[in-house]
């Protein structure tokens, strides 16, 4: 067993590490980054205690972590089940009458203390039977504090007395983490008495000051914020909303970046359906910069969707490490000797699957959108997700680009890494009233297949004011090139595009020449009132060559709702030749995005994502079908 020392000072909390809920299971939930920016289950988005064997009401809620001064780690829940006289935990709409405590009324947290992250011990906290007096008709959203004045753990939380409006408290928590030392007092009173407020957090800032920043159900409901020099009184009232969602939203939570004088505010945007988590980042705690969405932005959950509710603090790498270790050996089978548990590629949620076979290591590897790598040795099982891309952070793409589609290519002894950058933070034009970032494809370069892929060479591969996506590799007479869409809303009908590269693809050389637009093709089509045209998207292309030497390639777009692949054959076999487009689609529906790869034994595939909506959230998992290459045309065979 891993242990960790009482005291950790704040240049080893290089890591991170996320507690969550979800609504399906109301169990918990931890998760870890290295970067803060990307986070993985360490349970394979499984839980890690299942809320029926702690909490009176068989399920928790809002779990907040907090490290302790004393070295242990320290965490709150909130024990209810929404759903729990469905799953026959009890016999009544809510434990208690609803016309005089509330709904979904509750009386208990579920506390629980750690050494290791691993082994826990636990104590249900009944604050109606602590305190009868105040009649609880809810307590909700627990979060942990460490008093320095006091030298004690505050605890402070969402409290309805009765079946009233729901208000912000706070105690002090006994040195053995199981009960109450104070009776709850007023933490904050909101100016508009008829409100209701809750889901508070609280961070102390590097200039002594305490920030809060809590739920007001006023207006659309979401994020404010109030300041004090105290840690459990005179917080000031600001008016202002500081989340950035269209759409009410609650559970405020505030981590710090690693080494840096930034934070994030996460939020649980309850709203869109299915829920997820929404960032924005700040330096001074007055303007906020929006970090999208987990897996709509630079942050990303990579084995998991749809968290509800939790928080995210800074742990040492050597904890996030030993947490990940000791999962991964508890769920390893018996007579396995990995640090990582393999996957089947259908349970694997990734876009733009690209795979390459190296006979050098006798493995496939995987990447697409989102910067990650999967490996394998039999196209079955993969592991993975690891982290592989490293750009030039200090180019046009910043600290952390968005990263969309790679591909890997081994070239002349040395591995390639084309892919879309993205950094929302540039915008290079206006179309239409919308702003557009800055986005372009690029190449990385790595002496192993499994990376580090880093830039090298030029900064800039294609002109600088176009927004280009989806980049693909083809030597044609001996020379490279580089493959790639000028995507559709810069102008309104998107490109293949081509542009020759350097002999050692460090960048690019002469001009770019379009090889098609996206209304050359007759199956993809889309409505424009009660006309039906051709559809302006282009995405994903794939150039290939037949065994009787017809060029051709494969490229995505949409037919009406439908994501749907096509192909087109050059009429010359050269690049710059006249590509014709064939009359229907390549693919069933809602399969798109592929790329032609050989196996190990020389079989054609290709890997492909199939396109669902479930909930109104985009699902794409990788798929492979076996290819026909023998004639002038290619066909598309059997799912491998």
């Amino acid at each position: 067993m891993f242990s960790f020392a009482q005291k950790v000072s704040d240049k080893d909390l290089s890591s991170y590490l996320m507690v969550y809920f979800k609504d399906e299971t109301h169990s918990l939930y931890l998760a870890t980054s290295d970067d803060g920016y990307s986070f993985t289950d360490v349970n394979g988005a499984k839980p890690i205690v299942s809320g029926d064997t702690i909490a009176e009401q068989k399920g928790i809620r809002d779990p907040y972590i907090m490290r302790g001064d004393d070295g242990y780690f320290y965490m709150a829940m909130t024990d209810l089940h929404l759903q729990g006289r469905q799953k026959g935990y009890r016999t009544t709409q809510w434990e208690r009458p609803a016309e005089s405590f509330g709904w979904g009324n509750n009386r208990d947290f579920v506390l629980m203390k750690s050494k290791d992250l691993v082994n826990w011990t636990h104590t249900i906290l009944d604050l109606d039977k602590s305190y009868p007096s105040l009649k609880v008709g809810c307590a909700w959203a627990p979060e942990l504090i460490y008093d320095a004045k006091a030298k004690k753990i505050m605890i402070y939380f969402t409290m309805r007395l009765g079946n009233g409006r729901t208000k912000l408290y706070y105690s002090y928590m006994n040195k053995d983490f199981t009960k109450l030392d104070t009776a709850p007092k007023i933490l904050f009173n909101y100016p508009d008495s008829t409100k209701q407020i809750l889901d508070a957090d609280i961070t102390k800032l590097p200039d002594g000051r305490f920030c809060m920043v809590y739920c007001a159900q006023d207006g659309t409901g979401g994020i404010k914020m109030a300041m004090s020099d105290k840690i459990n009184s005179g917080y000031k009232y600001q008016p202002d909303q500081v989340d950035l969602e269209p759409g009410a939203c609650e559970a405020p939570n505030i981590f710090k970046r690693a080494g840096e004088n930034k934070w994030v505010l996460l939020d649980d945007v309850f709203s869109i359906k299915p829920n997820n988590w929404g960032f924005a980042e700040t330096t001074d705690f007055k303007s906020f910069t929006s970090q999208g969405h987990f897996n709509d932005g630079v942050m990303k959950a990579t084995n998991f969707v749809s968290p509800k509710h939790g928080a995210i603090i800074n742990i040492t790498k050597k904890e996030a490490d030993g947490l990940r270790n000791y999962w991964n050996r508890k769920n390893m089978p018996v007579g396995r000797s990995r640090v990582r548990i393999d996957v089947p590629l259908d349970s694997i949620q990734l876009s733009d699957p690209a795979i390459m076979a190296d006979k050098k290591t006798n493995m496939y590897y995987m990447s697409g959108t989102g910067g990650m790598l999967w490996k394998s040795k039999d196209l079955k099982l993969w592991s993975g997700p690891y982290n592989v891309a490293q750009p030039d952070t200090t180019s046009w793409m910043g600290k952390r680009p968005m990263i969309w589609a790679a591909e890997l290519h081994e070239y002349k002894g040395k591995y390639y890494y084309f892919a879309t950058f993205t950094n929302r933070n540039i915008k290079i034009d206006t179309v239409k009233g919308s702003p557009i970032d800055r986005r372009a494809v690029h190449v990385l370069v790595s002496d192993k297949p499994d990376g580090p892929y880093v830039s090298f060479g030029d900064k800039i591969y294609v002109p600088g004011n176009l927004i280009t996506l989806d980049a693909t590799f083809w030597v044609e007479d001996g020379k490279p090139y580089l493959l790639y869409c000028n995507e559709w809303l810069q102008n309104f009908n998107g490109t293949v595009e081509r542009i020759q590269l350097k002999p050692d693809l460090s960048g690019s050389v002469g001009g770019r020449n379009i090889l098609f637009f996206a209304n050359e093709s007759p199956w993809s089509k889309e409505k424009m009132g009660d006309l039906i045209i051709p559809n302006k998207v282009t995405d994903g292309p794939n150039v290939f060559r037949t065994q009787t030497g017809k060029l051709g390639m494969i490229w995505t777009s949409w037919v009406y709702d439908v994501y749907t692949m096509g192909v087109a054959y050059s009429s010359n076999g050269k690049l710059d030749g006249k590509w014709i487009q064939e009359k229907e689609p390549f693919t069933p529906p809602n399969f798109g995005h592929g790329m032609f790869f050989r196996t190990l034994e020389g079989k054609l595939l290709l890997s492909i994502h199939s396109h669902k909506v479930v909930n109104g959230r985009t699902i794409r998992n990788p798929h492979l079908f076996e290819i026909d290459d023998s004639g002038d045309k290619i066909i598309l065979g059997k799912e491998y």
